[in-house]
C-alpha cells in the first residue's frame, strides 16, 4: 500500500517524528512519502487540490498534518484512497459526506491534546487578568507602569462560560472550579445526560443566556456551519463590557473582523486567541496593535503529553487497520460510514 503525507511543512510535527510515522507505516507493509508542494513568501501554505491529486495517484491513504484541501474534487480523482489521517482533532477541511459516499474513512484524534488546551486557556485567562502580558511589554519598552492600565478583578468572583463542553472543556472546568472556585455554567446542547450527571455544579444554559451572563467565554467546538461566525458584532453587544474572550478551537467561531470592532470599541474588554481566521496574521492586522488580547500561533496543542500521544495514535491507527481489519470507532470522524460495508470491522 502507498500513504502520502500531503502538507509535510505546515509545521506541527517535525521531521523526526515523520520518520517514526514511516517506519511504524513500512512494518505492515505501507510505504510512506511526502507530498511536495509550493510554498509562498516563506509562510506556510496548504497544498492545493491539484497539487494533492497529482502527487497522490495510486496512494491507498492519505495524512494530514494540517487542514489540507480533501474536496470532493480531490476524492472523486482519487478512487483508491481508503483512508484520511488527521494529525489532531479537528476535520473541517475534509468532506465528509462525500468521502462516507465513497467508502473513505476519515480519521483523527479526538482529545489527544485536551489537557493542553486546557492550560493554555488557563493561562490566557489568568494573563489577561493579571496584566502579565502587557506590564511585559511595556518593561521591555523601557517603562515602568506599576500598578496601573485594567484593574484586575478576582476569579473567584467571576462566572466562567464554557461554549462546548467537551474534554477540554471539562478540564477547565476543573482547574476553576476546583483550583479557584469559579463558577461555571456551559452551552452544549450535544452533551449527554450522563455526563451532565457527574458535574453537578455545572448549570448548563442556553446560548445567549451563556453570553449575557458569564465573564469569561472560552470556547470548545468544533467548526461546522453552526459555529462559524457564531460570535459576531450582535453577540458581542450582548456580553458584559468587561468580559473576556478565550479561543483555542477554530479561528472562524469568532468573526475576527468584529472581535477587533468590539475590544477598540469596548464592547469587551479582553481576548486571547490560540487560533484565528487568517494564519500567519496580515501585516496590519489590528491585533497586532491592541494591548488587551494574546494570539498565539496556533499551538494550543503542543506540549510533551499531546505530541508522544498524537505520533502514537497515528502509528497506530491506521498500520493496526490495515493488519487486523479493525478501526476504532471513536477515531472515525465521517459517521457516515460506520454503518456501511467497506472491508472494515469498526470497534
Amino acid at each position: 500500500m502507498r500513504a502520502v503525507v500531503v502538507d509535510k511543512d505546515y509545521g506541527s510535527v517535525t521531521a523526526e517524528e515523520l520518520e517514526r510515522v514511516a517506519a511504524a507505516y513500512y512494518a505492515t507493509g505501507i510505504e510512506l512519502s511526502l507530498l511536495d508542494y509550493q510554498v509562498v513568501a516563506a509562510q506556510q501554505k496548504e497544498p492545493t487540490e491539484d497539487e494533492i491529486i497529482a502527487g497522490c495517484k495510486d496512494a491507498q491513504i492519505i495524512l494530514a498534518t494540517g487542514n489540507p484541501p480533501i474536496t470532493r474534487k480531490v476524492l472523486e480523482a482519487l478512487p483508491e484512497v481508503k483512508f484520511v489521517q488527521r494529525f489532531g482533532a479537528g476535520v473541517n477541511s475534509i468532506d465528509l459526506d462525500v468521502a462516507a459516499d465513497l467508502g473513505v474513512i476519515v480519521l483523527n484524534l479526538p482529545g489527544f491534546c485536551a489537557k493542553e488546551l486546557a492550560d493554555v486557556a488557563t493561562a490566557m485567562i489568568m494573563g489577561l487578568i493579571r496584566n502579565t502580558n502587557y506590564y511585559d511589554r511595556e518593561v521591555r519598552k523601557g517603562n515602568w507602569p506599576k500598578c496601573k492600565y485594567l484593574l484586575p478583578p478576582d476569579v473567584r468572583e467571576l462566572t466562567l462560560g464554557l461554549y462546548g463542553f467537551g474534554l477540554a472543556g471539562r478540564y477547565l472546568h476543573d482547574i476553576f472550579y476546583k483550583g479557584f472556585g469559579t463558577k461555571v455554567i456551559a452551552c452544549d446542547p450535544y452533551v449527554s445526560d450522563a455526563v451532565k450527571s457527574q458535574y453537578p455544579d455545572v448549570e448548563f444554559v442556553s446560548f445567549d443566556e451563556l453570553v449575557t451572563r458569564s465573564d469569561i467565554i472560552s470556547i470548545h467546538v468544533i467548526l461546522t456551519p453552526e459555529t462559524t461566525h457564531v460570535f459576531n458584532k450582535e453577540v458581542f453587544k450582548k456580553m458584559k463590557s468587561t468580559a473576556m474572550i478565550i479561543n483555542t478551537s477554530r479561528g472562524p467561531v469568532i468573526d475576527n473582523d468584529d472581535l477587533a470592532w468590539a475590544l477598540e470599541t469596548g464592547e469587551i474588554m479582553y481576548a486571547g486567541l490560540d487560533t484565528v481566521e487568517r494564519e500567519p496574521l496580515p501585516e496590519n492586522d489590528p491585533f497586532k496593535t491592541l494591548d488587551n488580547i494574546i494570539v498565539n500561533p496556533h499551538c494550543g496543542s503542543y506540549g510533551v503529553g499531546s505530541k508522544k500521544t498524537q505520533i502514537d495514535m497515528v502509528c497506530n491507527i491506521v498500520p493496526t487497520a490495515v493488519a487486523t481489519g479493525k478501526v476504532p470507532a471513536r477515531c472515525v470522524a465521517n459517521r457516515g460510514i460506520l454503518d456501511k460495508d467497506v472491508g472494515y470491522e469498526f470497534d
